[in-house]
Order: C-alpha cells, then structure tokens, then sequence
C-alpha cells in the first residue's frame, strides 16, 4: 500500500466483531467467507488461516501474493478526484478507461471508504473498512472511458482522524458470488480534493511538484534530492533513487535493516544494526561488530566474548602475515579471530578482543545448524538427512531460483531473523529445512540441554508458514495444503466433537494430534486436548519409510480412523469407509457374513483412499491454481484413465442418487414417528435378530457418507438384506 499508493490497494474488512457492517457482511459471503482471517487477493486468490507471528503472516502475504499479483498487466485505468460539498460530505468521481491497444470488458465499479489505523488497537489494522457506495456497471470499448460519482459522508470516526482517510475504488468482473478477478484498483489519500495537472491538489502542478502523490504545498525537502521529505523514504540521506530493498518505508540509505522490514529502527545497543538484524541486539561492543551484530571476538555461536573465546583466540594467533590457521585451530575460528580484517591473527587484533571483552552474559537463542544438534539426536538427524527437506535448498539451486530472497524463508534456516539465513556463501550451514525450522533456534539448548529445552509445536500453521501456494511464483509444483487444510474436516475434527454431550476421549485417537502423538498413559482429556488432526497427525517430520514422510502406508493411514472397527449387529457402526470399500463388515439375514470385494477399486487401485481424496494437481496459470488434495474432497479427475472425469462424475451422481433413495425408503421403517415404524419390541427372537442385522447393514452403508460411490455394487447387496426384512420391492 505504501509502495505502490496509486495503484495497490488493500481493503481490510471486520466480520463477527463489534465493527462489521453489513456491507463487510456481504462482502464476506460474496466471497463464501467461513473462517477468520480470510485474505482474498486480485479477487480469485485466497489464503485461509494464519501463523501466529504477524509479522511473519505478512511477509507470507507480501512473498506469495502481493509481489505476483501487483506485478500483472491491466489495460484498465482508475484516475480518481474530489469536491467538497458541505460539511462532511464529497463527491468521489472515478474516471475509468481502457488503454488503446486493450480489451472490451463490461466492468463492476466498487467505491469504498476506509480509515488507515482503526480501529486503534491491534496494530496491523490497515484500511479498515467503513462504508461503500453503490456499485455501477460499465461497458468500455478499447480506448472509452466513463466517469462514476458517488457521494460520501465521513462519520465521527473519519473526521476526527482526517489524515486516515482514504477512497479505494477498483474495477472488477461483474459476478454475483466470487471469484471475481479485478483489474485495476485506485487509491486517494486526504485530503481527496485534485485539480487539472494537480493530483494531490497542493497547487503545485505535477511536473514540478516534488511529491506529486501527497498533499505538500511548502515543498520540503530536507535532503535536497529533489524528493519531497512526505515521499522521501530517507529524509536525512540523499537518494533520489529512492532505493529500499525490503519495502518498510525506509531507504536503504538510513535503514539500519536494509534486508528485513523494520519500521522503527530499533537499536538497544547502539552499534548501527537494527535489532530485527542484530543476533546480539542488547550487548555493547564497544570494539565493533560484525554483520549480524555479533561482538568482534565471539569465536563461539553465543554473544559474550569469554574466556571461552579467549582461549579460542590463543589457539588461533599465528603473528603478521600468517594467513593460514595453525594447527588445533579451524578456519572459521581463524576467520573470527582476524578481528581488523587484515588476514591475519597477531597483536593488532588484541585491542578490539580486550574491548568487547564481557564475560560470561545470557545469549539469545541464535541459530545454529543442523550439524549442531547430530552429535545428540543421531538417529533424528539420520532420518532427516533422507527427506526433501534436508535437500531443499537444493530444490532452488536446480530450479535456477538459488539467489532468489522470495525463496529463502522456506528454503532455509531462519531467514528473515538476526541469526538466520543470509546467503549461500555467508551462512552455508543454514541451508534447506532443518532441526531449527520447526524447534526454534539452538544455541542455548545446546549449551545447557537439561535446563534449556526445544519447542514442539504441533499446530499446522508451523507447517503452513510454507506450506501455502504462491499461484506460479514458486515453479507449477508449489503446495497449498495449509489453506485445503484449513477448510477440511480435518481442520475442525476436535473442534466438532469437544462440546458433543456424547462424545468420549477415546474418539480423541481419531479427533485430536496432541492425543494421538502422546504416549500411553499421558493422553490428554476432552478438555485438555488443543489440536484437531493437524498436518503431524499424519506426516512424520522427522522422516519416514512412507510416501511424503506418512506415518503409515497411505492404504493403511486413512483406515486408522475411517472405519468401524469391530462394530456387529446390535451396534451402531461409525466412519465405516474402510469396510465398504473392502466390501467387508455386513450379514445376510441368515447371519452369514457377507465379504466382498464386489469392486475392483480396493485391489486395482494401489492406494486406495489417497488415488481420489488426495489428488495433486500442478499449477497451470491462473485459472487452474495448484492442487495438493488437502482439502480431502474426492476429485473425479482422479478416476482417469480408466473413466474420463464426466464419466465419472456421471456414475457418481447415478450411485448416490440410488443409494440414497433406497436409504430414505428404509429410514421410514426405523422412524418412530412414520406410520411404516417396525416396533423392534414387537418381534419375536428370530425376527429380532434380523431386524439388528437390517438396521445395522442399512447403518453401515450410511456411515459410509459416500452415496454408494465406494463400492455401490456392495452396498447394494446390504440394502437389499434390508428391504428384504422389510418387504420393499427395490
């Protein structure tokens, strides 16, 4: 939004809270909204749920859906202006076009008030929402252009905090529910009014105004480079360029964290690295640091030069001119040693080593590397070192992407904080996915691991701070499994059983990670379980023997769960996919146990539940996003190539339509209140015992929940034992 003010725009809306509005409502269902947050971006992407470090969300948002999609081509303008009419009240024209060499399109105007910084607390509300004219649509030919109008009147809220006021228009694809791609959108900032050859209406003319975007009639320039100081990212620098790598407003030429967005440039220890850069940003050296705010002198990975360091040093000094490290010491002490960077270690380093000297102080947790934790955790680090993960880096290397920052974060250790990531030659132990992606940085663990203990963090944010698609940014096989997730069952499986009045903990094996992972004998309760079945449920992250680190063989995992058991006649069976599918669990009247297969799908179809439930799919542009098959629906493209996805989609909807029917015709005669109720206390024995196994082969095809789609030939044969016992003509 500061970047790009005239063409970027993002409009924040608050539903199931004490500032929605009915319009934000709307907005909320026109894009079938269900869980909070929800960010829709360009109008047809979306991400669904969040990790628990904002500042991180937002870096995610920038990475993966800002960056591409700010970047697209549009042959659709949106110039706006103002005039004051009385009091409170403007009238907002937007002037929209299409460019001479596009597109004719039929457009849906939205015009929108918002107010910047409001509500006042928390504080990443942005652009939040405050009212909404009535849409107009246009159509325009290449090179046509039409005005819209709208009036709006600033509530008691806006006026009293004028300078957050701003007008979001945006053209969008008419459409009654979304997606709805947008084209272009506008932004404009207060105080609105404009005027020919003036857009910010200041009276200075464009061509000569030296913030031409923002409202500055005294011109000040406080630098004297010809940016006005209210667009000037660097006030107290000259830079005309302007240049500012991590986009936080600030230039590279006075940011303290040129890499990593820092707006208030925090520095506790005052050696000119930022804190969100600084690894040691409370220790003061006063004989300097290094990049990462480390005190010239730390040989070791902490933030004290000690004794430890001391000796480390001793080991390492080779007098002038020796460049090469003696013996008993490495390179990297060596490097660490040569504290005036002159190549060598002698007596023109001991100033800066007795400077720094602090003694022993409690460090921050700095990360560390894989290698560290092996010496401990081999076993771990072994099954580890065979996962993609351990080659991720790797990944980017081949793919051409290796000096690419968009990439780093999930492709490396810690990217983004003090002691992370840089870069392949600064920080080469800090490549791929490793121990601390997941646990946490290392250093004081490994210094004192009976005191100092590493995080395990079952939530599925954890895996989905990477796990979210970037829409083509990230190569055709990215993967959006958090946001599937996020909208599956799975995402609510503790959540839909917690408050159940008949729900016991022994349906946690099946409703909750933190129980399933627990060991015997500390299982959590009903209420004290936390997490529903998150992505560690079914993915070991250490490694596996399986398929995409599965705990279990895909035909064994999803059985664990989805079937009934040891269920009978007599008993309500519960989640019986396993069972039809196999064609196994029901009887005859007789008592005979009816075993199937009677489909081909549980043998000709290697693995089974995850062939349909969880189909991957590349991504193949805009209109075909990436498909990890998280969100567990059955995909009948998954059907191929034995049946086209029409033909199955078509015998699908034949089964169910069938299986359905018949279900509804038996419910009756187990339905207390339909006259065709058979009154199990009526029966004699024998025919009691049928009726058990009727009831429980027409129960067992319904907890299914497939319609038949699993196996419809066996759950004909059950239906039948049913509508035999009682008597309805299929």
């Amino acid at each position: 939004m500061d970047v790009y003010p005239d063409s970027f725009a993002f409009v924040q809306l608050h539903v199931l809270d004490e500032y929605s509005t009915i319009w934000g409502d709307a907005r909320w269902v026109f894009y079938g909204g269900q869980y909070t947050p929800t960010a829709v971006f360009n109008g047809t992407a979306s991400v669904v749920g969040a990790v628990p470090d904002h500042d991180q969300q937002y870096n995610i948002y920038r990475t993966n859906h800002f960056l591409p999609l700010r970047a697209m081509p549009t042959d659709v303008t949106i110039d706006l202006g103002a005039e004051h009419l009385d009091g409170q009240t403007y009238s907002i024209s937007a002037l929209i076009s299409i460019e001479t060499d596009g597109t004719a399109k039929t457009l849906r105007i939205y015009m929108v008030q918002v107010l910047d910084h409001w509500p006042a607390t928390p504080e990443y509300h942005r652009n939040s929402f405050k009212q909404a004219a009535p849409t107009h649509d246009i159509s325009l030919a290449p090179g046509d252009s039409q005005a819209v109008e709208n009036l709006f009147t600033f509530d008691a809220d806006s006026w009293a905090n004028q300078e957050n006021i701003k007008i979001v228009a945006w053209a969008q694809a008419p459409a009654d529910s979304g997606p709805a791609e947008v084209y272009q959108a506008a932004t404009r900032l207060w105080p609105l009014i404009s005027f020919p050859d003036d857009a910010d209406g200041d009276g200075i003319v464009d061509g000569a105004d030296n913030c031409p975007q923002r409202y500055n009639p005294d011109q000040v320039d406080t630098d004297g480079d010809e940016v006005g100081d209210l667009c000037d990212n660097c006030v107290t620098a000259t830079n005309p360029g302007q240049t500012d790598t991590d986009e936080d407003r600030l230039g590279d030429a006075c940011d303290n964290c040129p890499i990593l967005h820092h707006h208030d440039q925090t520095d506790s220890d005052s050696d000119g690295v930022g804190d969100v850069c600084d690894s040691c940003p409370e220790v003061i050296a006063l004989g300097g640091v290094d990049p990462f705010g480390r005190a010239l002198g730390t040989i070791d990975p902490d933030c004290d030069v000690d004794r430890f360091d001391v000796t480390s040093f001793a080991v390492c000094f080779s007098g002038p001119d020796v460049t090469a490290p003696p013996p008993g010491c490495n390179s990297d002490d060596f490097t660490r040693s040569d504290l005036d960077s002159d190549g060598d270690v002698d007596m023109n380093d001991l100033p800066v080593l007795a400077l720094n000297l602090t003694g022993p102080l409690l460090s921050p947790p700095l990360y560390m590397g894989a290698a560290a934790c092996a010496a401990c955790h081999g076993a771990v680090h072994s099954d580890w070192a065979g996962t993609i993960h351990a080659t991720a880096f790797d990944t980017l290397i081949a793919g051409g992407h290796g000096d690419d920052p968009l990439c780093f974060a999930c492709h490396s250790v810690g990217y983004g904080s003090a002691s992370g990531f840089v870069d392949l030659e600064t920080t080469p132990h800090l490549v791929n996915v490793q121990c601390e992606n997941c646990h946490g940085p290392g250093s004081n663990h490994a210094a004192d691991p009976q005191d100092v203990f590493m995080g395990i963090d079952l939530d599925a944010s954890l895996c989905g701070a990477c796990h979210q698609s970037c829409h083509g940014l990230c190569g055709e096989d990215h993967h959006p499994q958090f946001e599937e997730w996020s909208t599956s069952r799975h995402a609510m499986a503790l959540s839909s059983i917690q408050f159940h009045p008949y729900a016991q903990d022994f349906c946690l094996q099946c409703h909750s990670t933190d129980y399933r992972l627990a060991p015997e004998g500390d299982k959590p309760t009903l209420a004290e379980a936390i997490y529903d079945l998150e992505c560690a449920a079914c993915h070991r992250s250490h490694g596996s023997q399986n398929v995409s680190q599965l705990r279990l063989a895909p035909t064994l995992l999803c059985a664990e769960c989805h079937t009934m058991g040891d269920a009978a006649p007599g008993a309500k069976p519960h989640h019986s996919q396993a069972e039809m599918l196999h064609g196994v669990g029901g009887f005859a009247l007789d008592g005979a146990p009816l075993d199937g297969p009677y489909t081909p799908h549980s043998s000709a179809i290697p693995d089974q539940c995850v062939t349909c439930h969880v189909l991957r799919e590349s991504y193949g542009g805009r209109d075909q996003p990436a498909n990890s098959g998280h969100t567990f629906e059955p995909n009948m493209r998954a059907c191929e190539p034995c049946h086209t996805e029409a033909e199955a989609t078509l015998l699908v909807s034949i089964t169910r339509d069938e299986i359905e029917s018949r279900l509804s015709a038996i419910a009756s005669y187990l339905d207390p209140d339909d006259p065709l109720y058979v009154d199990p206390s009526t029966l004699n024995p024998e025919e009691l015992e049928q009726y058990n196994i009727a009831k429980f082969d027409y129960e067992l095809v319904g907890a299914d929940n497939s319609g038949g789609s699993h196996n419809g030939n066996y759950a004909r044969v059950l239906l039948t034992e049913a509508e035999s016992f009682f008597g309805i003509v299929p």
